[in-house]
């Protein structure tokens, strides 16, 4: 329901409307040569006159899907930036990490460096490892799979964002990207492994 206040009014009278309607309670303050109006969300002015706006279950639509894609954004560069924690140390978990280490798995596959015991590889901090080949090896499965995990949770969440069709769906959507154990509880993607 719109709420107006028709003309003359004081300086005072105008700003306490103001206040009252936009400020406190977010409505739409519209104001014309004869009064002022507070509209509602799904109202708007026409001729004078208070009137549904019927564009606007489409706009807030819209607005709120642009909203959850941030949201779904945020939150998907985040978990890539989390990194993955494997014998106790911290690595990069995103997309680029996941193309060197699978770079450097072919390489260790060739009979170059097959022969060798130990890869040096760098932390999230850009300190060097030491990793036997296993350990290497299970520390890139673990990246890949920590990797395409998270890039098959954004796609489904932006999927399903762009498919909602009102805002009651978009408010359903919860995005997570931390893993859950078959308890339940969250856990951070780690090698349940630490001891060779």
């Amino acid at each position: 329901m719109s709420y107006k206040l028709d003309k003359p009014y004081t300086d005072d009278e105008r700003a306490d409307f103001i206040v009252l309607h936009n400020y406190n309670n977010r409505r739409l303050i519209e104001e014309t040569d004869d009064a002022i109006y507070a509209l509602e969300p799904g109202e708007k002015l026409e001729n004078g006159e208070v009137v549904p706006d019927t564009d606007y279950p489409a706009r807030q639509l819209a607005e709120s899907k642009a909203a959850k894609l941030a949201q779904n954004k945020e939150s998907y560069e985040a978990a890539l930036k989390s990194g993955v924690t494997y014998k106790n140390t911290l690595f990069d978990c995103d997309t680029l990490a996941a193309v060197r280490i699978m770079g450097q798995m072919v390489a260790t596959q060739s009979a170059a460096i097959a022969a060798e015991d130990t890869i040096d590889w760098f932390d999230y901090n850009y300190i060097p490892v030491t990793l036997t080949i296993p350990e290497f090896m299970e520390l890139a499965g673990l990246v890949t799979l920590n990797t395409r995990r998270i890039e098959t949770l954004n796609c489904g969440y932006n999927t399903a964002i762009e498919a909602a069709q009102t805002t009651a769906e978009l408010a359903a959507i919860e995005i997570s990207y931390i893993e859950t154990n078959p308890s339940g509880t969250e856990t951070p993607p780690t090698s349940s492994d630490t001891a060779h």
